[in-house]
């Protein structure tokens, strides 16, 4: 044979089979372009040294892990698409008389042709687009200030094509293997073997409803955050396998009821469609099962990446609730000579420090609280043993205690407490009664430390909690104690129970508002002094600064007692990071989110055109035994309305039961706004369902094109 002859041959092939092949080609150019620019972003060095643009690597290597895998998993699931449409066609030129040694030639320049145009253009594509995303990452993630320069990257580009090389070559090994093991009239029909129809799998069925109920269940049941955490991944791997279960069984076993109901199946509307979809169900339930878990990533990563973005501020007043946050840490044990660290009169050398520098204190307040780990045990709360199981830890709470004055200060409420009371502050457990007891056990032995009883002479139900303390993502009691020597008393016990390495400290947080600019409150507290000197802030600065110790005249053992730790942090300190950090997860989840989108587009795209050239024949017959044209596209229009919409609805089912727990998740990125998560969710679906139909209108055009 002429030498040219594979070449050409191979050639012709792809044009002839263009309706299949462009899109495989543009799924391998897209994936291809996807994989560079991470790998491109992942190398890529800002010219600023901030730390927070480190978060650009690790969000992007995160990105291309997943992207990688994704590549191999659907080139495989496409490839195999077009095979089995391929399969009269290889039989064929196996019956006219090329052998399986000329068929594997010619599939090898076909891949070969798939590879230069994909893996070259998605390299090209993927350079001319990673200005532009290196563009909106430092956008999204805050970076005014900062270029990252643009400059190709030859290790992206190598490892772009030793990926994507790998995976065509897989493809074609796995081909020439299926060519190979098939005789030529199993080829020839192979492109219709799933029209036998599927079998009741009952025992599928239900597992499917099963795994689905259990995934839906812990969806609803868990309680904690970090019990969210600990069972995310169970329940979505439940769902998963319970949406491929849903598709492949229970909707055979929904179409088989349908059909034995003869007063409903013998329409001829409900005739075609129930028959139809019945026939290829079993094929067509895996694709629709890919469409489904597809969408439901698609609009929970979106979704709970766009709020964390929106709600980056709300975050940021969240864990800084003053203009400048000042937090000292002491024990209540004390060495001779020593004196109890004085609250009151640290706050008035702070605000005197803030005059001083010219920029005074509008507002002050000040509050010492302890807090701990216990577990509710369901009549007392006991301190945590490091032997306790996962789920004694998961269900673990953290008890909040503070001065009846510290409360007072903090609320306006005036409250007398005698010794051993106490008064219930915001929600408390329901079993708990007029008293509260404290069982304090040894952390390593869980022996009995101590047992505290309390009497709750009151509650205060609406008591939100301290600022400093909503950044955790665990159950918060809070409890308000006669003084602070009741206050050193439980803190004595839990130092014991837990140790030096796991007891707390007294913490005392003053909340300053300044009502001055962010640059000013930088400067009050030292910031841009540090900045200037390429350092992190300290507190023995030497300028004239919250940060200095001597100028505010609070060095530790001075006249207002002994404490351990000290910082002092302005509102803006720490923004950067979280818009970094949120707006690379948005980053993220957008990329992710279009790269699944065009996966979703490619299988509707593929099911619709298999399914015209299949239903075109029947529907021809159909034609010739007097069914009218109206009445074959008013039926199979309903059909397609069930086939295509069925994924969309099941996933809107998925992302209904998954909102508690992603809500849950968000809290460790101390976003708590449920009603703006809601919103992005809702517009994210609303967005989602809309790109949906638009596809699902495009795609059927080509169906009816090949149907009529």
């Amino acid at each position: 044979m002429n030498k040219l002859f594979y070449p050409k041959l191979a050639a012709q092939n792809l044009h002839k089979n263009r309706q299949f092949y462009l899109p495989y080609i543009l799924t391998v150019l897209g994936t291809a372009a996807a994989f560079y620019i991470l790998a491109a972003l992942t190398n890529t060095k800002p010219t600023s040294t901030q730390t927070r643009y480190y978060y650009l690597s690790v969000y992007m290597s995160i990105g291309l892990v997943v992207v990688g895998l994704f590549s191999v998993i659907f080139l495989f699931y496409t490839n195999s698409f077009l095979m089995k449409r391929r399969g009269k066609e290889l039989g064929l030129y196996n019956v006219l008389g090329m052998g399986k040694r000329n068929i594997a030639a010619m599939l090898g320049f076909e891949t070969m042709y798939v590879a230069l145009i994909g893996i070259v253009g998605g390299i090209a594509l993927g350079t001319l687009l990673q200005k532009l995303m290196t563009m909106l990452v430092t956008k999204l993630m805050g970076g005014v200030d900062v270029k990252f320069p643009f400059q190709l990257s030859p290790a992206a580009m190598a490892l772009t094509a030793i990926l994507f090389g790998a995976i065509l070559l897989l493809t074609l090994l796995v081909n020439l293997g299926r060519v190979a093991k098939l005789r030529p009239v199993e080829l020839m029909r192979s492109g219709s073997s799933a029209e036998r129809e599927p079998k009741t799998r009952w025992l599928l069925a239900v597992l499917g409803v099963g795994c689905l109920g259990a995934g839906y269940w812990i969806a609803v049941a868990v309680k904690s955050a970090m019990e969210a955490l600990g069972l995310y991944f169970v329940a979505v791997l439940l769902v998963i396998l319970g949406t491929y279960c849903l598709f492949t069984a229970v909707s055979i076993a929904v179409l088989k009821l349908l059909r034995s109901n003869k007063r409903y199946y013998y329409q001829t509307g409900h005739f075609i469609g129930v028959s139809g979809m019945l026939y290829r169900m079993k094929r067509n339930a895996v694709g629709l099962a890919n469409i489904c878990v597809l969408s439901t990533m698609v609009l929970v990563m979106v979704s709970g990446t766009l709020s964390l973005y929106l709600g980056t501020e709300a975050s940021i007043n969240v864990r800084y609730p003053a203009d400048i946050n000042v937090n000292i840490r002491y024990d209540a044990e004390l060495e001779p000579g020593q004196k109890r660290f004085d609250g009151e009169k640290t706050l008035e050398r702070l605000v005197d420090a803030c005059d001083r520098l010219g920029v005074p204190a509008t507002g002050a307040k000040a509050v010492s609280s302890l807090c701990f780990t216990a577990q509710w045990t369901g009549s007392c709360f006991q301190t945590v043993s490091v032997n306790d199981r996962y789920d004694s830890f998961s269900n673990s709470t953290m008890l909040v205690f503070l001065p009846a004055k510290d409360y007072e200060s903090m609320t306006g409420k005036h409250v007398d407490l005698n010794e051993n009371e106490v008064l219930a502050a915001g929600k408390m457990p329901k079993e708990l009664s007029d008293t509260l007891m404290l069982d304090f056990r040894e952390r390593e032995t869980a022996e009995p430390v101590g047992i505290e009883y309390f009497k709750i002479v009151g509650t205060d139900a609406e008591f939100e909690g301290l600022p400093q303390y909503k950044v955790y993502i665990a159950t918060i009691y809070y409890f308000i104690v006669p003084d602070d020597a009741a206050l050193d008393g439980l803190w004595a016990l839990q130092e014991k129970a837990y140790g030096e390495r796991g007891g707390s400290s007294i913490e005392w947080y003053a909340y300053l508002d300044t009502g001055a600019s962010a640059e000013e409150n930088l400067r009050l507290c030292g910031y841009d002094e540090a900045r200037a000197a390429g350092q992190y802030y300290t507190s023995d600065m030497s300028g004239k600064a919250l940060n200095n110790l001597d100028f505010v005249g609070i060095a530790s053992d001075s006249d207002v007692g002994h404490w351990d730790i000290y910082t002092a942090e302005p509102r803006d300190s720490q923004k950067g990071e979280m818009i970094a950090m949120n707006g690379g997860f948005f980053f993220l989840g957008i990329f992710l989110g279009v790269l699944f989108i065009m996966a979703t587009v490619l299988i509707i795209y593929y099911k619709q055109v298999s399914e015209g050239y299949e239903d075109r024949a029947r529907f021809q017959i159909m034609q010739q035994v007097g069914l009218q044209k109206s009445e074959i596209r008013r039926s199979v229009n309903h059909q397609l309305l069930i086939v295509f919409f069925a994924p969309l609805l099941v996933s809107a089912v998925h992302v209904a039961f998954d909102f508690r727990l992603i809500r849950m998740l968000l809290t460790f990125f101390q976003q708590n706004d449920v009603m703006l998560i809601l919103r992005c969710s809702l517009g994210t679906f609303g967005a989602f369902a809309l790109l949906y139909l638009i596809v699902y209108r495009v795609t059927a055009r080509a169906y009816y094109k090949i149907v009529e």
